[in-house]
């Protein structure tokens, strides 16, 4: 992805251009983000990739000439489907060249990291490819290199790179004697033999198997032997088994021996199903998660140059597939020969597609090869979740830190739904965290994240453990019934040190936070009372009951002091009736506020006494800690404001709520009413901004993370600046790559921490992944 600059080192400029971050390099070049020296931005969509020859080559003139044919080439086939060129200098001491910066990955990183695309992607990739190429084609260039690693993926569709070596057709000689470049397993039959008879189809055969890696997870021509891989292309023997039937036809065609029989780029659209790209493209979660990542990276790159502050500080995000633009030598160059290597057994996932760069002199030619090293330099694959806290990077800056503290449901205290500067900073993301999907029973309840385990809750008891990193089922708890058959209500699960406790049946009960088991219980009321809320701050759980049998006495609250050293784990504090049936409680400031019925009602957190009782219509409360008011969804789906001390209503907005309210620190509600998102100003309820309705299924959920607001559907989570949209651009689109067999009824509570989104859906499917 991107490697910080050396620490220290004053700015570096190329033409108008400041460098703020390493991208990749290439036999000549290095390839790094950049933005105009006037115009410092955190908008990767205004941000650029400069390419720069090496500093320590000589620049001839034959060089320059095949510099300045680079230039046209690129000027030549500006395009939707391919980085534009912005800038260029060839007669610069060190000639450099800026193209449009694509935030998202190469398809090479989103197939190793994510896995093969869905059918439907790879369709529509492969019309938006073809398109561009037909355009390439229609002004007489070819692009001669097109492999997983020079296809980025966007937001709105993927886009061509590195034309560094695409000739014009009357220009072929500018190419030494015998000299092809290329990538192997993603070349023609007759470029890899160095025929002068390279053609528009040879770049048809490139896309085909390239769209066959991204069906499949792996080229057609893989084999752990290189000559094997030459062998193989130079006979058109591909194997497909893993592409799907239904696009394996078209896949054939495109990798034809003879280049006559094969489909022209315009002829390949249609036979993928034509259209055109898409207005929404069809990428599945794990690519938007990895868009969202690359987003968030530039971004933070981005501010801290407006700012002024040193980016070379920033931690270094050392990619799985580096970005790997064309290597272009001056002569052929015979490297050393390399040291004897273990051969690695591949699974069907595992490619070399893609980040590899290779020169091949006459039939049998000399491979260049850049390693896929970790940080360390040891070949292992570092992602950029996969940094300790403590182990310094590869420009010997502090790797990011790790979160170390548990992250609590509904944004924590309150139940404000505003996680905060947390939910976008790294320092709060789990070690070595990567997107997952777990599958396990009913998680209809609220979700706790400890450093290395996420709990979540479901009906009856319910409790599951997660590796946070990767979404393993660490322990599970089944749901349980009561003598009536009954099921209670999924509660909050409260983590204190290497426990968790949930309010149950028998009382509050602990478990061992790694293994599940159970460590000690503190006793509750009487089997005739069954939980029906809880909610947890200070290190005390405050639970409501109703009585199953008594009707005088209709509820209960009680306050439970967790944690203890040995079998004490926690001791009740008090015990409150309650004259009407209660809801869920939600704690803070020093107050426990719980619904009767629709009736407010304060009790003070350290006695249980009520201290005051509001007027009727509050279903549900939300409390902004930093002014005490107390918002409370109200019967006419409106949002009312209490005071709270008194209770007594302040001031109303909104009408027709159906998610929220959240509020964030500052005092700005958001909440989703008619399908759209609108936000207000707590003090004067004064409407801020609203988003367009929604035109699909309503948000069901609504959040602060940072300085967005996000709004979660069962299929879609939406992302706006908390200050409001001023573009469609400024809202950002996450889909979750949801199993085929997952038809979602419903969304449950979201927990947001680190630029990661931790969702589990009351069906059992619990999933992580970047924050759009």
């Amino acid at each position: 992805m991107l490697k910080a600059l050396p620490s220290g080192a004053p700015p570096r400029l190329v033409g108008p251009y400041r460098l703020l971050a390493r991208i990749g390099a290439g036999g000549m070049g290095e390839v790094h983000l950049a933005c105009r020296t006037d115009a410092p931005t955190a908008d990767p969509y205004r941000m650029v990739a400069v390419k720069t020859v090496r500093e320590d080559l000589e620049v001839d003139g034959d060089f320059r000439t095949r510099f300045r044919r680079e230039i046209a080439a690129a000027r030549t086939v500006d395009g939707p489907g391919v980085a534009r060129l912005v800038d260029a200098d060839a007669d610069a001491p060190s000639p450099w060249l800026a193209t449009e910066y694509v935030p998202g990955p190469s398809l090479a990183e989103a197939v190793v990291r994510s896995g093969a695309l869905p059918v439907a992607a790879v369709r529509a990739l492969g019309v938006a490819l073809a398109t561009a190429l037909a355009e390439v084609h229609r002004v007489e260039v070819l692009h001669r290199d097109l492999k997983p690693a020079n296809v980025l993926l966007g937001a709105a569709g993927p886009k061509l790179i590195d034309f560094g070596i695409a000739q014009a057709f009357e220009a072929t000689a500018l190419t030494s004697t015998g000299l092809v470049v290329g990538s192997p397993g993603f070349m023609s039959p007759e470029h890899l033999v160095g025929s002068r008879a390279v053609v528009p189809a040879s770049d048809v055969f490139c896309l085909g198997a390239v769209l066959a890696f991204a069906a499949s997870g792996q080229g057609p021509f893989h084999d752990d032997e290189m000559a094997a891989v030459i062998y193989r292309i130079s006979r058109a023997e591909a194997e497909l088994s893993g592409v799907p039937e239904e696009l394996r036809p078209i896949v054939e065609r495109c990798l034809l021996l003879d280049p006559a029989e094969r489909p022209s780029a315009e002829e390949l659209v249609a036979l993928l199903g034509g259209g055109g790209v898409p207005e929404v493209f069809p990428w599945p979660g794990g690519v938007l998660s990895l868009l969202a990542e690359y987003g968030e990276a530039a971004r933070n790159i981005g501010e801290a140059a407006a700012s002024g502050a040193g980016v070379a500080d920033l931690p270094t995000l050392g990619p799985v597939v580096p970005y790997s633009p064309t290597a272009v030598p001056n002569r052929p160059v015979t490297p050393e020969a390399p040291a004897p290597a273990e051969r690695r057994r591949r699974t069907r996932g595992a490619v070399v597609a893609g980040v590899v760069a290779v020169a091949v002199l006459a039939a049998v030619g000399v491979v260049l090869t850049r390693q896929t090293t970790g940080p360390g330099g040891t070949g292992e694959a570092a992602g950029p979740s996969a940094s300790r806290s403590a182990a310094p990077s590869a420009s010997g800056n502090p790797a990011p830190q790790t979160l170390s503290q548990v992250v609590l449901p509904y944004g924590g205290t309150g139940h404000t739904n505003d996680f905060g500067k947390a939910a976008t900073s790294r320092s709060h993301r789990p070690a070595g965290w990567s997107p997952w999907t777990a599958r396990t029973e009913a998680t209809d309840g609220a979700c706790s994240l400890s450093p290395k385990v996420l709990v979540c809750t479901g009906a009856g008891g319910a409790l599951v453990g997660l590796n946070a990193a990767d979404g393993h089922v660490l322990w599970r708890l089944p749901a349980r019934t009561n003598r009536d058959g009954l099921r209670a209500t999924a509660q909050y699960p409260a983590i204190v040190g290497d426990r968790v406790y949930l309010a149950g049946g028998e009382g509050v009960v602990a478990y061992g936070l790694q293994d599940g088991r159970k460590q000690g219980t503190v006793a509750g009321p009487p089997a005739d009372w069954a939980v029906k809320g809880s909610d947890f701050t200070d290190g005390v759980l405050y639970t409501t009951y109703i009585n199953l049998r008594e009707e005088k006495q209709a509820g209960l609250v009680t306050a439970v002091r967790l944690g203890g050293e040995g079998k004490q784990v926690g001791r009740e504090l008090w015990r409150s009736p309650l004259d009407a049936l209660p809801e869920q409680p939600v704690a803070a400031n020093g107050r426990v506020y719980v619904p009767l019925g629709i009736v407010p009602v304060a009790l003070d957190a350290a006695t249980g006494k009520v201290t005051a009782r509001g007027p009727e219509g509050c279903q549900r409360f939300t409390v902004h800690e930093k002014s005490g008011s107390l918002l409370c969804l109200d019967t006419r789906s409106g949002v009312t404001v209490l005071d709270r001390t008194t209770l007594r209503a302040v001031r109303s907005f909104g009408a027709g709520v159906t998610a929220g309210p959240a509020v964030n620190a500052d005092g700005l509600v958001a909440v989703v009413s008619g399908g759209r998102v609108a936000t207000y100003d707590l003090e004067s309820g004064r409407e801020r901004w609203s988003s367009p309705p929604a035109v699909s299924a309503y948000p069901a959920r609504v959040y602060f993370a940072g300085d967005r607001v996000l709004t979660v559907t069962k299929d879609e989570v939406l992302s706006y600046p908390q200050d409001g949209p001023t573009s469609s651009s400024d809202v950002k689109d996450f889909r979750p790559n949801l199993p085929d067999d997952f038809d979602p009824q419903a969304v449950g509570d979201v927990l947001l921490a680190g630029g990661a989104a931790f969702l589990a859906f009351p069906d059992g499917l619990v999933l992580s992944g970047y924050l759009p």
